[in-house]
């Protein structure tokens, strides 16, 4: 694991409190983190052509006939 040290005014810690900068901090970090996974899974994807793949395309059609019931036309 990695340490970061950020420093702060103090009138600015005092203004906000401690606990709310750290927990802005650490819901920031999870953000940082599902950002990361989703350009992960954007540069697997583009390696995939899904759209000539027969196994995806029996799925995505049987999932249709499967579902459609409940959309309106």
């Amino acid at each position: 694991m990695v340490e970061f040290k950020l420093q702060l005014d103090e009138a600015f810690v005092q203004t906000l409190g401690y606990n709310q900068i750290e927990n802005y901090l650490k819901e920031h970090l999870r953000k940082l983190q599902l950002k990361a996974s989703a350009k992960d899974i954007l540069a697997d994807l583009e390696e995939s052509d899904l759209i000539n793949d027969e196994q995806w395309q029996l799925s995505r059609n049987m999932a249709w006939e499967q579902e459609k019931s409940k959309f309106l036309f």
